[in-house]
């Protein structure tokens, strides 16, 4: 409790005690009417304090907000037209507007707006919350947009599709996994916010599972994210590690880092003393030079890939053909095969009766030879002895013509009678 409120706490009590002594000589009314005209004073005297307080405590904030005020409308103006007024940019900056720390000027609307519509034409149109809503056996898809609205997709129109998250690095075994990219696709139609995409090129039967597993949110560009040494400045060695695969880290490693001997020309990136980059042509007379890792271009990584991987498909269809004619092939020769060898052992059988047979043939023909010598001989002996009695019969005969006629003597058998 304050001074001032012991002090009117005890001009109160002295106004009871007063009008308590005055009521012996005073009328009752008069006591009244003074002591009510005391306490209503008193209580005036009290309002016009705190009138007064309050509007003091009011006109000190009044103050405050128009510095206030005033300090936000310079920062406004100086968001909207730019500023080189170091206060107004340490202002911002407590107020976590993020404002480079040796910036020594801030751009105006219009400039970061120009800014943003080169990058923006740069980077082409950008669809964030794209929703599968349907897909087919050969990859078509149907897509709704949430926004913008409306979506201001065209038909006929190539886009390309990405899973929208952290993109992980492979497995051990090399399996992709984490948010992928899809592919490339054709807008067949485009109506309000929806669209049906149909793939550029064929896709395999992993491509379409992938694209039937997910579920979405997707990211659809108009044009291939380009690549951008910008995008991976300022992270430390760690962090490129577990963003890139290690075939790649190392080239983002050392990107702005010192040359090695094995580096040709077209990695190498010459500065002059002041830090700016000269170009190719002048790269000899650089006070500096550095690592500089080749800039992909994606979409013709990907088209190239793709055509590789159309290639392989055509390949491996023609080598699954071959194949099947190559099997079918090799059944009919195994079949030709075991007719073959039927055929052997039929006539394996066949050769060895037939053997057989010529075996004794062979035998009955020794048989024959031998009969037939035999029989040579006894017909050469015959003939010999028929000769000879031939001889004796044309003597015999010479004889008896020239005496005369004697007795038949009855002749013995031939020699020919004797042959077995």
């Amino acid at each position: 409790m304050g001074v001032v409120h012991i002090g009117l706490l005890i001009l109160v009590l002295a106004a009871f005690v007063i009008a308590y002594f005055s009521a012996r000589t005073w009328h009752w009314g008069y006591v009244l009417v003074v002591l009510g005209i005391f306490l209503s004073t008193l209580g005036f005297f009290i309002l016009s304090a705190e009138v007064l307080r309050v509007n003091s405590v009011q006109r000190t904030e009044v103050n405050r907000l128009e510095v206030e005020l005033s300090s936000f409308e310079a920062q406004n103006v100086a968001l909207e037209k730019g500023s080189s007024d170091t206060n107004v940019i340490n202002q911002l900056r407590s107020a976590e507007v993020r404002i480079a720390e040796d910036a020594e000027s801030i751009p105006s609307l219009a400039d970061l707006n120009h800014e943003l519509l080169l990058a923006t034409r740069d980077r082409g149109r950008l669809w964030w919350n794209v929703m599968p809503t349907g897909i087919d056996q050969t990859g078509a898809v149907q897509i709704s947009v949430e926004r913008p609205a409306p979506a201001g997709i065209t038909a006929d129109s190539v886009v390309f599709l990405f899973e929208a998250g952290e993109p992980q690095l492979p497995d051990e075994q090399g399996r992709p996994q984490g948010p992928q990219y899809l592919g490339q696709f054709r807008v067949t139609q485009a109506t309000g916010q929806t669209a049906t995409l149909q793939p550029t090129l064929p896709m395999d039967d992993y491509e379409r599972q992938r694209l039937a597993a997910s579920r979405g949110p997707w990211i659809m560009y108009d044009t291939m994210p380009a690549d951008s040494h910008e995008v991976y400045a300022g992270m430390s060695e760690e962090q490129l590690r577990q963003k890139l695969p290690p075939g790649s880290a190392e080239e983002y490693i050392r990107h702005g880092k010192e040359l090695r001997p094995e580096d040709d020309e077209f990695r190498q990136a010459g500065f002059d003393e002041t830090g700016k980059r000269l170009p190719a042509d002048q790269l000899a007379t650089a006070a500096k030079k550095s690592y500089q890792r080749r800039l992909r271009d994606y979409a013709l990584e990907f088209d190239e890939l793709s055509q590789r991987r159309v290639g392989l498909m055509v390949n491996m269809a023609a080598g699954q053909k071959d194949l099947e004619r190559w099997q079918s092939a090799q059944t009919a020769a195994n079949e030709l095969k075991a007719t073959r060898e039927d055929q052997k052992v039929k006539l394996n059988t066949d050769l060895a009766g037939i053997t057989k047979e010529r075996e004794a043939m062979e035998r009955h023909l020794a048989q024959v030879k031998q009969q037939l010598a035999r029989g040579q001989k006894l017909l050469a002996d015959a003939l010999r002895r028929n000769s000879e009695l031939e001889d004796r019969l044309a003597a015999q005969h010479r004889a008896t013509s020239a005496a005369p006629p004697a007795p038949a003597v009855p002749a013995g058998p031939l020699a020919l009678g004797n042959v077995n």
